[in-house]
């Protein structure tokens, strides 16, 4: 069986719920789907699609860094916005958290996100070239 580590950036709201923000199965980090929304879950930056990138990638970020990760570790993503077109635009938010090192990506444009707020949410895997947890 694969020794699996779980991860909760923002425990109670989490297990409220029910599941993990991220879980480190061999050596891939799965991180689950993330909105721009602060510790008590209220949406952060409505109607502000590179407002909603930056904090999104800052929590993908802060996750990866809890398993000594970073942003090149990133090896695909999945985007789903409710706005296809102010994503586009607002893009360059995206390309500049990964600092050159992009991922395989796939963007959809969804009718709506867990909070009608939200305009962005993206999940990640990462691959952990060192040794395994």
């Amino acid at each position: 069986m694969t020794e699996k580590l779980r991860f909760h950036l923002r425990p109670e709201g989490e297990k409220a719920f029910g599941y993990a923000q991220a879980v480190k199965a061999a050596n891939f980090v799965h991180i689950s789907g993330t909105l721009s929304v602060d510790d008590a879950f209220q949406p952060l930056h409505t109607s502000d699609m590179a407002g909603q990138i930056g904090a999104v990638y800052d929590s993908i970020g802060r996750t990866l860094e809890h398993f000594g990760l970073g942003m090149a570790d990133v090896v695909k993503e999945t985007i789903f916005v409710t706005d296809m077109a102010a994503f586009l635009e607002a893009n360059g938010r995206r390309i500049e958290a990964y600092g050159g090192a992009l991922p395989a990506a796939t963007a959809v444009e969804v009718k709506r996100l867990a909070f009608p707020e939200c305009l962005i949410e993206v999940e990640v895997v990462a691959a952990d070239r060192g040794e395994s947890i």
